[in-house]
């Protein structure tokens, strides 16, 4: 099933330039690689917060498995 959303004409402009760079077939292609992204980089943030953590109470990954 597909849905429409709403976007500005910048937006749609700079979604257009990005599939066309990407060399993406489909607006819903480049759309869910840039949702894997969002993803990996909102893990990786929470990962350095985490052995951030870690380092403030002075543990090792290999001390709380």
């Amino acid at each position: 099933m597909l849905s429409t959303i709403a976007v500005s004409e910048d937006v749609k402009r700079e979604l257009h330039k990005l599939k066309i760079e990407e060399g993406f077939r489909s607006f819903n292609e480049l759309i869910k690689k840039l949702i894997v992204e969002y993803k990996k980089i909102r893990f990786m943030e929470a990962s350095k917060l985490f052995r951030e953590r870690l380092k403030e109470k002075k543990l090792r990954l290999e001390d709380i498995l």
